[in-house]
């Protein structure tokens, strides 16, 4: 199931595939508001959303039957 963000950047919507996620982290700059998606392709994006909120959004994915 693909999950729907905000690009902080581009302030568009992107629609990320949690099994392509390799990496969430805080933006150094922000952390309290955007978080930095790795994908496994090398594409990075800056979403809106704590490391927790975004990893818990992209969670609820695998945790529906």
């Amino acid at each position: 199931m693909i999950v729907q963000f905000v690009d902080t950047d581009a302030g568009t919507t992107v629609y990320i595939n949690p099994e392509y996620v390799v990496t969430l982290r805080p933006d150094p700059e922000t952390p309290e508001r955007t978080t930095i998606v790795k994908l496994r392709d090398g594409e990075s994006f800056r979403v809106q959303g704590t490391h927790v909120e975004v990893a818990a959004k992209l969670g609820r994915v695998f945790a529906t039957p």
